[in-house]
């Protein structure tokens, strides 16, 4: 009776390649336009941002001076040198000391720090045994497993030798 088949029609084929194009220009229509939105959305976050960073740069900034913080430090270390064995390791004085940085890896900060809890000479730390060596890297707040990287023992052996 009634033939509502819409593929009998003539232009059938037409008609649904039409409604495809129709639907993927609709498509990417509503997807630029959601993506442009998001990209101001992002942009005006961005610039916010931008805006709260300069105002911390313009802030007046509280600067504390490399002595202050080096002494800082040291105190810091001072107070922490009971935890050392100076029986085993041996005392000095900073009237004995050596140049400790001809050790490879120690600089001039790091020598401070070594004479804040008292190793001041090669042969105190040609002592160091591994209970040592971790206790001083925790004390000194130097880079884990750095002291035994650098072979420091044995660099302060060969140094103690020739003195």
């Amino acid at each position: 009776m009634f033939d509502l088949n819409p593929l009998n029609l003539p232009n059938a084929q037409l008609q649904q390649i039409i409604m495809l194009v129709v639907s993927a220009v609709l498509g990417f229509i509503i997807g630029y336009i959601s993506r442009q939105r998001t990209i101001r959305e992002l942009e005006g976050e961005l610039a916010s941002t931008e805006r709260a960073v300069d105002d911390c740069h313009r802030e007046a900034v509280s600067v504390v001076s490399t002595e202050d913080s080096e002494t800082m430090v040291l105190n810091r270390i001072r107070s922490r040198v009971n935890e050392l064995n100076f029986t085993r390791i041996g005392m000095a004085s900073a009237t004995e000391s050596d140049d400790l940085k001809e050790i490879v890896g120690v600089g001039p900060f790091l020598e401070k720090k070594l004479h804040a809890i008292g190793i001041y000479t090669f042969r105190q730390i040609a002592n160091f045994n591994k209970e040592d060596i971790d206790k001083v890297n925790d004390i000194i707040e130097f880079f884990p497993g750095r002291i035994e990287r650098d072979d420091w023992v044995g660099q302060a052996n060969q140094l103690a030798k020739k003195k």
